[in-house]
């Protein structure tokens, strides 16, 4: 069994060392800053500089290893059954744009690793959504039947290359997959240089539309980039408008290699694309079914079934990495991306890829490069981050929120344990110490490591994740280490820490 921990997943081991970059001393001025080292953070920045703006981008841990680093990294417009709901929701022409933003992104991304050289794994691959279930047999026929109405390479099929039977498929062409921590390093390694700066180990903790601080310095610019996952703070509300998913993703060596990348449409989620390592050896990399962020039992459901699944259909070897990542889908299932008000202090933004996040992380970048030089971009009228649309349902959303926290720590509270001393080595609990919520885990070697259980966003009690050792949010998704520290918000402050005895 590989290290398990909160960084850990097959493309982090697999990448080696790769480039490092400063941490930020001193304060700066730049045209552009940038929070966030995932695909969009680091996409804007090279493409901002291909503009000739001074870009300065900060990551609060490592660049490329966060929730890019923790994807399935399928580089697809194939999006699951979703352009029959964007036109039902949005009309075909808004949906046209989707598409479109879609297929520009899988070609900036060969665009971009083709010109700096970087050695990101890229594979052409067709993506296919099948189904065993016949109540989805007639969504696949229609979804292909909007999909090309929109220009996209879809297609009937039940030649699937999977090593079963299906009783229907549609097949995109023209797709691929790669290595997302490979790519999104290598893509920042080439930022540095004619006043543009990366920086990592660098937390944003104050921020405003003009000016980033850190806990060592402070960058100043025109605009700001909140391109961390969900905007920090309340920037936005967007907290409000799109919910956090966590899904388990595995990986294990496989004898039986299918040709493509594939998702089911029915329940239990099943999702699988491979990748060669160095040594030859062809690995399956699976994901299951999105579950809220700190169900600890739906987690592990959900991760013993598709072991299960990988095991049985593809000839795995043993299971040697798993871990969970998180993105959050939008209520009116389209990302926010752009300006975040109308008023003249917005910031630019990017959230709600609902775990499609490489063509529109991508894609974002595109538009914010446009936004940022003061250019028009048409796929804006499809991703308006100001949108009115959802807010309409904000308040029952919050309120579904703060109802799904109180039954999570209700449940917590109603376990044993109830103190430090009955917690066995590598259980975790939310306890009830002299009249606080705390969140408590009890290592391997009998080490008890105990943080405040309210999350230092808005409130909510967080939930444990028995795959990565964090504690995560169920109402917002932010994610904390054992001792507290944020590993992504919204939440910018640690959780603090508690005394054990």
């Amino acid at each position: 069994m590989a290290e398990q921990g909160q960084d850990h997943s097959y493309w982090n081991a697999t990448a080696g060392e790769g480039p490092s970059f400063p941490t930020l001393h001193g304060d700066l001025e730049v045209d552009v800053a940038i929070v966030g080292g995932g695909i969009v953070g680091v996409t804007s920045a090279r493409l901002l500089k291909d503009r000739g703006l001074k870009v300065a981008l900060i990551e609060a841990r490592r660049v490329g290893r966060q929730v890019t680093g923790k994807s399935t990294a399928k580089i697809s417009s194939q999006h699951g059954i979703l352009y029959r709901t964007l036109v039902r929701k949005f009309g075909e022409d808004k949906a046209r744009l989707y598409a479109e933003a879609q297929e520009a992104g899988i070609r900036e991304i060969a665009r971009l690793a083709q010109r700096h050289g970087i050695d990101a794994d890229i594979e052409p691959r067709p993506a296919f959504v099948y189904t065993n279930d016949e109540s989805y047999v007639e969504e696949i026929e229609k979804e292909v039947e909007v999909a090309r109405r929109l220009g996209l390479p879809a297609s009937l099929t039940r030649d699937t290359g999977l090593p079963f039977d299906v009783l229907q498929a549609m097949r995109w062409d023209d797709q691929a997959q790669f290595h997302p921590t490979k790519y999104v390093a290598g893509l920042a390694a080439t930022i540095p240089g004619d006043g543009c700066h990366v920086f990592e180990n660098s937390r944003a903790i104050d921020y405003e539309p003009t000016r980033v601080v850190t806990d060592a310095g402070t960058i100043a610019a025109r605009h700001v980039v909140m391109a961390t996952h969900l905007p920090l703070g309340q920037i936005g509300m967007y907290y409000a408008l799109a919910y956090p998913m966590a899904e388990p993703v595995v990986a294990a060596p496989i004898r039986r290699v299918p040709p493509g990348m594939y998702k089911n449409a029915e329940q239990p989620g099943r999702s699988i694309r491979t990748h060669q390592g160095a040594d030859g050896q062809v690995w399956g990399i699976v994901a299951g079914s999105h579950y809220k962020p700190g169900h600890v039992d739906d987690e592990q459901r959900y991760i013993a079934d598709i072991e299960r699944w990988l095991t049985e259909h593809f000839e795995a070897g043993p299971i040697r990495y798993r871990w969970v990542n998180e993105d959050y889908s939008a209520m009116d299932s389209a990302p926010f991306i752009g300006w975040s008000s109308s008023a003249g202090d917005a910031y630019l933004v990017a959230t709600g890829f609902a775990a499609w996040g490489i063509s529109n992380g991508t894609a974002a970048a595109m538009i914010i490069a446009d936004l940022a030089t003061g250019k028009e971009n048409r796929w804006t009228e499809m991703f308006d981050a100001t949108r009115i649309k959802p807010v309409a349902g904000a308040g029952e959303f919050v309120k579904e929120n703060a109802e799904v926290a109180a039954h999570l720590v209700s449940g917590y509270l109603s376990r044993k344990p109830r103190s430090f001393d009955e917690l066995a080595p590598g259980d975790a609990a939310i306890l009830k110490i002299d009249g606080d919520n705390v969140a408590a885990y009890r290592d391997d070697a009998g080490t008890v490591h105990a943080v405040s259980a309210v999350c230092t966003h808005m409130g909510c009690i967080v939930g444990w994740n028995r795959t990565d050792k964090t504690w995560d949010c169920p109402c917002h998704g932010s994610r904390f280490a054992l001792d507290g520290e944020v590993i992504h918000g919204p939440a910018t402050q640690s959780l603090g820490a508690k005394i054990t005895g």
